[in-house]
């Protein structure tokens, strides 16, 4: 079934015998319906849709962040953030043969921009959670002294989740000023004793500009 959305001439959303139509970035589309292949799949396609596989449970983890943090990539292009974020990742950070594929953690990357970097940033447990750190040159920076901090902890490893919650991920899209130095990100106690990995980035006050992100490293909050 489709879904008219522009009257009965005008852009369809859904399948229509053959053809299925959708909206990407604001523009209708539509493309030849998928059929599903009867032949066996090779061990390369294998491989790279582990790879797609492994990404996507990464990122969806994230969305939110990847969004903002590759929207401007994404600015007058016919992809969309969430497709850049995948293609980076996809390129750059991934380790491991197939079936053992895994994201290099290190190497990924949550934002991409030319903003300049949060400065030597570092991060310490707390009662509630990670305090990150960073640097600040009142003269070197003093025109970004007004840029937020983006901060975010993955916990790759976790199992267990409470009822109604699915949050593997927690982030924070614009927490505390360039200048300030410091700020906390709070945690959930089921992401207490259990691996977090780290990230940090800086967005402009305009939302106009954004840093690639840091890779703070790994930390177990006790």
């Amino acid at each position: 079934m489709a879904k008219l959305t522009e009257g009965f001439l005008g852009a369809f959303q859904g399948v229509l015998g053959t053809a299925e139509g959708y909206i990407r970035k604001g523009v209708p589309m539509i493309r030849a319906k998928k059929r599903k292949s009867k032949k066996k799949a090779t061990k390369k396609q294998l491989a790279q849709r582990y790879k797609m596989k492994v990404v996507n449970d990464f990122l969806t983890t994230m969305t939110p962040f990847v969004k903002t943090g590759f929207e401007l990539v994404a600015q007058n292009e016919r992809f969309t953030a969430n497709n850049a974020a995948k293609s980076y990742q996809m390129l750059n950070a991934l380790q491991g043969e197939y079936p053992n594929t895994t994201i290099n953690y290190a190497a990924a990357m949550l934002t991409k921009g030319s903003l300049p970097l949060p400065v030597n940033p570092t991060a310490t447990a707390t009662a509630d959670g990670i305090q990150f750190n960073w640097e600040f040159d009142p003269e070197a920076e003093k025109a970004y002294k007004r840029d937020q901090v983006m901060m975010l902890a993955y916990a790759p490893a976790l199992e267990y989740l409470p009822k109604k919650k699915k949050e593997k991920s927690i982030y924070v899209l614009s927490g505390a000023r360039r200048k300030d130095q410091v700020d906390s990100l709070e945690l959930p106690a089921y992401f207490h004793n259990t691996e977090l990995q780290l990230y940090i980035a800086m967005i402009s006050d305009d939302r106009k500009e954004i840093s690639d992100s840091v890779y703070v490293g790994t930390l177990i909050i006790s």
